[in-house]
């Protein structure tokens, strides 16, 4: 039993990262309706900014995280202001290979920057573990735990109780009829933008120290938290979520009593099960027909 509790803490770990990341997709899907692949060089920017930050400048941790997070905003607000904003209106698939050739572009300067090799982060608490109850506890998990449930806590009594948040709704709702409400759906769009940047950033920083930072360490979250958003529901918040630890407790559960080398493979399992099942998700997004 505490094996499994060990492996399904492992699991909502990784899940947390994952809902980050899916939740990041959402926001700019569900306010701009574009899939941003480009996604994935953010959460490596945030990773190697951090570590740069610490051991270039040495900064502390928690002032390294907070600048992360800053810098990374203001990447989501000049990508917006340079690739979505000329391509409005454009067709779907011209934004999509803009966003991927975006992607390539800001690995290959990743690499140039900070070379091939994988470089490292320290945790907030050291390497050591507390047991719990006979549970080896990592205290860096539950950070990322924590984090996830005071950030989406906020995020949705902010989307729900909040001007701007149901500004933000209304805008992923129906831009025309936000627009003629007088919502600047402009603006709106770039903050989503900005606030999706962000949480790639904190996804970034918080499981450089789990593993290790590389150019291609955004890619493989950025399939996982995209695996978490169809799980969940296309355009939901709360399936992004719930998808994103449904795959972070499953893998973990999987890797241990099943085989670590079909890890990656349970993801896509999942996806091809929950849309056979239900193809708009566990959590779609509601949405209202006028007649």
């Amino acid at each position: 039993m505490d094996t499994f509790l060990q492996v399904a803490l492992s699991g909502v770990t990784m899940g947390c990262i994952y809902a980050f990341v899916a939740l990041g997709f959402t926001l700019t899907i569900a306010a701009a309706g574009v899939v941003n692949f480009a996604y994935s060089e953010w959460v490596t920017y945030g990773g190697f900014i951090g570590v740069t930050l610490v051991s270039v400048f040495g900064l502390p941790l928690w002032l390294a995280l907070l600048l992360t997070v800053l810098i990374c905003t203001a990447m989501g607000y000049l990508f917006q202001w340079i690739v979505f904003t000329p391509l409005e209106g454009k067709h779907f698939l011209t934004t999509v290979t803009a966003t991927i050739g975006i992607a390539v572009t800001m690995q290959a300067l990743a690499t140039l920057i900070w070379g091939p090799y994988a470089l490292t982060l320290p945790t907030f608490f050291g390497t050591g573990v507390i047991d719990i109850g006979g549970i080896s506890v990592f205290p860096h998990n539950m950070l990322i735990i924590a984090a996830a449930v005071i950030l989406i806590g906020g995020l949705q009594i902010w989307l729900t109780g909040t001007d701007m948040g149901l500004r933000l709704q209304a805008t992923a709702q129906d831009p025309t009829a936000a627009r003629l409400m007088g919502i600047r759906i402009r603006h709106m769009r770039t903050f989503a933008y900005c606030l999706s940047a962000a949480l790639a950033g904190l996804a970034g920083f918080l499981v450089a120290p789990l593993f290790v930072v590389t150019t291609t360490m955004g890619f493989g979250l950025m399939l996982k938290g995209l695996a978490a958003t169809i799980v969940g529901g296309w355009g939901s918040l709360k399936g992004a979520v719930f998808g994103g630890l449904i795959i972070g407790i499953v893998e973990a559960l999987g890797a241990s009593y099943v085989s670590s080398e079909y890890k990656d493979g349970i993801s896509f399992v999942i996806i091809i099960a929950v849309l056979l099942w239900r193809p708009r998700g566990l959590f779609p997004e509601r949405i209202a027909e006028k007649l």
